[in-house]
């Protein structure tokens, strides 16, 4: 069963999340192939790994727009991508690896949570992280 919260307490949620995510290093996103499996602790499965982009610390900032609260990540983020493949979706990871969510990536208007600037990606070229929004 689901417990709905108030505004303040998602919008705490979320601020417990960013710090999770950063405490102990470095948080990354990971960029895959394919699609997500059920869990973010789950192993990707047959996905490929794109490239791996560092997230900023503070992670990003919480606020909210109407009824939503909102995790605005802290970009642009760019990296080298490790190797090549259409983008299909993105594991946040904090400094041990610990998967902490999947959401899908798409381009600019595309309506994913994830937004990057290309999503072929080829070996040793730029992987730019280029919006990210997580709502609660």
């Amino acid at each position: 069963m689901t417990t709905p919260l108030s505004l303040i307490a998602r919008k705490g949620q979320l601020k417990g999340l960013a710090g999770e995510l950063v405490a102990g290093g470095a948080a990354a996103a990971r960029f895959y192939t394919g699609l997500p499996p059920a869990l973010p602790s789950d192993a990707p499965g047959s996905a490929t790994l794109l490239g791996t982009i560092l997230l900023a610390t503070p992670v990003g900032v919480v606020g909210s727009s109407g009824d939503l609260a909102l995790l605005t990540l802290t970009v642009p983020r760019v990296a080298a991508a490790s190797a090549s493949g259409t983008i299909g979706w993105v594991r946040f990871v904090n400094a041990a690896g610990d998967g902490f969510m999947d959401l899908e990536a798409g381009l600019a208007g595309s309506g994913k949570p994830v937004i990057v600037n290309v999503l072929e990606i080829f070996a040793n070229g730029e992987l730019q992280l280029v919006a990210c929004i997580i709502a609660e």
